[in-house]
C-alpha cells in the first residue's frame, strides 16, 4: 500500500493485492475511507496477525518473572572471578572465562558439592 498527496490536498492510495495482482487507485480527501478500503482489500493471511507489544509492555512482562536460582558453576565463577582477574590483569573476558572453566573442571565432585548447596 502506498499513499501520496497531490497538489489539491487529496490523498491517493495505491493498493496491490497479493492474490489477484491488480492495483486499485483511489483518490479522496477522507483518509478514514482509504483505511477502510485497505482493510477490506487485505489478504486473509495478513488479517488476524498478532499485535506487536511495545517496549513498556515487554518490560512489565519481564518484571513478573522470578529470577532463577544460580547453578553451582555460576556461584563458583562469581567467587573466583576477582582472584583470576588479579592474577591475570591483562587477560580478556574470554580468557578469564576459560580459566574459570578449567578451574571448575579440575575440582572434585565433593568440592563442587559445596557450591551446589549455596
Amino acid at each position: 500500500m502506498a499513499t501520496d498527496r497531490d497538489r489539491k490536498g487529496k490523498v491517493s492510495l495505491n493498493i496491490r493485492s497479493r492474490n489477484n495482482k491488480k492495483t486499485i487507485n483511489k483518490s479522496t480527501n477522507d483518509v478514514s475511507k482509504l483505511k477502510e478500503l485497505n482493510k477490506a482489500f487485505e489478504s486473509p493471511a495478513t488479517k488476524g496477525k498478532k499485535v506487536k507489544t511495545t517496549k513498556k509492555e515487554k518490560s512489565e512482562k519481564t518484571k513478573e518473572k522470578k529470577p532463577r536460582k544460580l547453578n553451582a558453576y555460576m556461584v563458583f565463577a562469581m567467587e573466583k572471578r576477582e582472584s583470576v582477574k588479579k592474577n591475570n590483569p591483562t587477560a580478556k573476558v574470554t580468557e578469564i572465562a576459560k580459566k574459570l572453566g578449567e578451574m571448575w573442571r579440575a575440582l572434585s565432585d565433593s568440592e563442587k558439592q559445596k557450591y551446589k548447596n549455596k
